[in-house]
């Protein structure tokens, strides 16, 4: 791959999976690490290498997590989905490209944790409301989900108290307790607050958390490696940030 086809690709992912995908939609035709399955497909009966999940699979799965993260009840044939399959050397490279140094050891095991890639998947409602997840290939875990809509649909039981709501929605929704992580930094921009949450045992990043503050809700998170990608994302940014 040349060096010009790698910056595409790289900008690409860092868009598509850290939150921004609505700012830039194609994928360059070239690259033939990113695979996007086209909607009419016949029945999505698109060949995937042996262990990666099935597309209609995946589909199923990003419905259930909006039931369970955003309580928002969704049938197959109400939505429109847009899947695109990302493996594990593009992977790599966003990594080698966007992860600082310090972080490089952790981001070398998170990636072993994904062997197959990753499912970048988009579903928009019958209202043209659009929710970005992204999953686990291999295993379909959630590792990102995202609500940036005007709505009032959020991470559910969320109010002012954000620390205090989002420790509990770690430990009912993620199985979390609460001696196991800790809230290490924030991040402040217009209209939105972001939370970073660490293990305690190894200092490794764990958990991004998005708050809306003009709606009043918790529009998403990520976890593991996509938490890292988007924190770096972040910090690339040179959003100013409060450490605690």
């Amino acid at each position: 791959m040349n060096r010009l086809a790698f910056i595409l690709l790289t900008f690409t992912l860092l868009l598509l999976m850290t939150g921004c995908g609505s700012l830039f939609n194609p994928v360059p035709k070239n690259v033939v690490m990113v695979k996007k399955i086209k909607e009419n497909d016949k029945n999505n009966e698109v060949s995937m290498p042996g262990g990666v999940l099935s597309v209609e699979t995946t589909k199923s799965l990003g419905l259930n997590a909006l039931g369970k993260y955003f309580d928002i009840q969704l049938s197959p044939d109400q939505v429109q989905f847009e899947v695109t399959v990302v493996d594990i050397n593009a992977l790599k490279g966003l990594v080698e490209q966007n992860i600082h140094p310090d972080e490089r050891k952790d981001a070398e095991a998170m990636l072993k944790e994904v062997p197959e890639g990753l499912f970048y998947l988009t579903i928009t409602s019958p209202s043209k409301e659009r929710y970005e997840l992204v999953l686990n290939a291999g295993t379909g875990d959630v590792l990102k989900i995202s609500n940036q809509n005007n709505s009032n649909s959020g991470l559910k039981e969320f109010d002012l108290d954000y620390s205090n709501r989002i420790d509990k929605f770690l430990q009912e929704k993620q199985g979390l307790k609460s001696e196991d992580i800790k809230q290490v930094e924030k991040m402040f921009s217009e209209n939105e607050d972001t939370y970073v949450y660490r293990n305690l045992k190894d200092n490794r990043l764990r958990y991004v958390i998005e708050v809306d503050i003009p709606q009043n809700k918790v529009t998403g998170f990520s976890k593991d490696i996509m938490a890292l990608l988007t924190w770096s994302a972040k910090i690339s940014a040179k959003v100013p940030t409060l450490h605690q």
